[in-house]
């Protein structure tokens, strides 16, 4: 009995040992047909099925990794609806696999064509299907480059039931404020047919559209403001308020146009010209600050503001670089130092507008409400910079998440969501338009009362020379400029060899008509002649009144017999005219006296002194005469 009962356990226990070797052959042969990470989608029709998880994931690099036959079922499970940095890798960049296995039952009647919709991978990557690669965004080999965009991608897997989906990630380089947390997916790939996974593709862009329409209508403001900025700076080059005004709104469509546009710009060039004009944008605000808040008048301000500016550029510069050596490996170290003395340095010159504007607010009693507007939301603007900057730099030692949050969205408009940071931003670039706006249209105001206070200026100028120049009642030139012109005309005489004549008029018995008819009868007499002897002169001759009743007349380039009978005809125009006072008319003459044909030694005394005793003569012969110097008459 004994022998029987140990004969059955020992069958018991061979039976035992092989249902067990059989039912592990079955497990390992299921395990091989169905892998853990296996995504299983069953009935796909007219729509999409997220591949979110679970993937496999690796850290590392090695092409064998695509082929279907690799056996990753030891690899980390990680999800693809979030960054690696946030499933335990936040310090992880470099190279990195994701694996899965996909097994796909297409609905009744929909043929067995599928695409994968990919929103977005950090940085660049590659798509292997079953070992082959079906696409890239990016490149990957000899070195990395890859695209600073938020565009998806669409790749074709063709006639499929299973396979296996491998996807190559490079994450760039860590710099100061990027330490990984962003790597690989940020939202999980589609899959799909072909039309379905173009209508989630347009549905993606059209997203994507409003939610940057209030991003787009910045923008376009910024670059309508920094195009009239510019044309009027342009037309006033002196009005460097404007210039920096278009240095300070032409960022904002620059780095649109850089950075998200998905225009499809090289890293190196996008994130480059970014970093410069991140420091074009801050020296502009510097100065526009200076300016608008009248701390230009501050020697040592406008001073430290110029020697910040060159650093703030410089700083910019060398960071452009620095992105651009970033993604080689043999630099990443380098660049990692340098860049994170680069970043304190921003840091710290992002603080500077914070100095400007609370200088500015202490010394309140310059500011008016445009000037305060300005100072408070620029402080405040800067100070959300600073702050969020300071966290970002700092979070790799922190774990804040307050970055973050300044730059959540506080409430959405028609899609466009709206941000504290971006609020404050907006407010900061009305604030300074209205601003620039009123500093030019004071300072044309200015400019334009500086400019009639200088046309007044010279027409009183004119006014006052004409008044020294010419006599007050005739409106001819006085004896001083009479006689200025007297010798100027000898000179030119002489110089040319051209003939000068010279004609003085006394007024006949002008005291009796003083004496008869009063003073102010006089004074119309005078006037009357003055006209008429002025309506006689040519253009390049002179008329005068000598003194009292007497007048000079110069007549260049005309000779003694020409001289005569000018004489006579005002002669007879002096006797005809008739000069009404009232109902009283009156009637004088005048006595001329004419001299010419001048010597190189004669002087403007002397001629007047021929002149003058050819016109006693004229008066002796019984007046209303016209008598010329006699030829040989001394003129001393």
């Amino acid at each position: 009995m004994p022998a029987c009962f140990s004969l059955f356990a020992r069958i018991v226990a061979l039976a035992v040992f092989a249902f067990g070797a059989l039912f592990s052959q079955a497990k390992q042969a299921g395990a091989e047909t169905t892998p853990i990470s296996a995504i299983v989608i069953e009935g796909l029709g007219k729509g999409t099925a997220s591949l979110d998880g679970p993937w496999q994931f690796h850290p590392g690099d090695d092409p064998a990794w695509a082929t279907p036959a690799f056996d990753s079922s030891r690899w980390e499970q990680l999800r693809a609806d979030r960054p690696w940095g946030k499933q335990g890798h936040a310090h992880y960049t470099g190279f990195a696999w994701y694996r899965c296995s996909i097994s796909l039952t297409p609905a009744p009647g929909i043929a067995p064509q599928f695409s994968l919709l990919v929103p977005h991978v950090k940085d660049a990557y590659e798509i292997y299907w079953n070992g082959s690669l079906i696409g890239r965004n990016g490149k990957l080999d000899s070195h990395p480059v890859w695209y600073y965009s938020q565009s998806a991608q669409v790749f074709e897997l063709g006639d499929m039931s299973r396979g296996v989906l491998a996807v190559r990630v490079w994450k760039a380089p860590l710099l100061s404020d990027d330490f990984g947390d962003a790597g690989g997916f940020e939202s999980a790939p589609l899959i799909g047919s072909p039309a379905a996974i173009a209508t989630a593709r347009a549905a993606l862009d059209y997203q994507w559209l409003r939610s940057q329409q209030f991003v787009f209508g910045d923008s376009l403001l910024c670059a309508l403001v920094a195009c009239l900025s510019l044309l009027l700076w342009l037309r006033n080059p002196t009005r460097w308020l404007l210039f920096w005004m278009t240095g300070f709104a032409i960022v904002s469509p620059a780095n649109l146009l850089l950075l998200n546009a998905h225009l499809h710009w090289s890293y190196v060039v996008a994130m480059g010209a970014a970093q410069v004009l991140s420091s074009i944008r801050d020296v502009s605000l510097w100065f526009l600050l200076v300016w608008l808040l009248s701390l230009h008048e501050n020697s040592a301000i406008t001073r430290l503001t110029r020697i910040l500016a060159c650093i703030c550029l410089a700083n910019g510069i060398l960071d452009g670089v620095l992105i651009a050596l970033s993604w080689r490996s043999q630099w990443s170290g380098m660049v990692q130092a340098a860049d994170a003395i680069s970043a304190f340095l921003y840091t710290l010159l992002e603080a500077f507008p914070l100095i400007l504007a609370g200088y500015a607010l202490f010394h309140r009693k310059t500011l008016d409400s445009t000037r305060w507007l300005v100072a408070i939301t620029a402080f405040l603007d800067e100070m959300l910079l600073v702050f969020r900057n300071a966290v970002k730099q700092g979070r790799q030692f922190t774990h804040w998440p307050i970055a973050s949050s300044i730059d959540s969205p506080l409430f959405t408009i028609g899609g466009s969501a709206i941000s504290l940071r971006t609020l404050v931003g907006a407010s900061l670039l009305v604030a300074i338009v209205y601003a620039v706006y009123n500093s030019v249209r004071d300072d044309q105001r200015r400019q334009d009362k500086l400019r009639q206070e200088k046309v007044e200026l010279m027409r009183e100028s004119e006014r006052i020379r004409h008044y020294a120049e010419h006599d007050g009642l005739t409106g001819l030139w006085n004896h001083r400029i009479i006689v200025q012109r007297l010798r100027q005309e000898l000179e030119r005489s002489r110089r040319e060899k051209v003939p000068l004549s010279v004609i003085l008029i006394d007024v006949d018995h002008f005291k009796k008509v003083n004496d008869t008819f009063g003073h102010p009868v006089g004074d119309l007499v005078l006037k009357e002649l003055s006209a008429i002897f002025m309506s006689s002169l040519r253009t390049h001759d002179w008329g005068g009144r000598y003194g009292g009743e007497e007048f000079l007349l110069i007549l260049p380039g005309c000779s003694i017999e020409g001289a005569l009978s000018r004489a006579e005809e005002l002669r007879l125009a002096v006797q005809s005219a008739r000069i009404m006072d009232g109902e009283t008319m009156l009637e004088v003459t005048a006595s001329f006296g004419v001299a010419s044909n001048f010597t190189s030694n004669h002087e403007y005394e002397a001629v007047i002194r021929v002149v003058d005793t050819a016109l006693y003569r004229a008066k002796s012969s019984g007046r209303n005469c016209v008598v010329s110097a006699e030829p040989n008459m001394p003129f001393c």
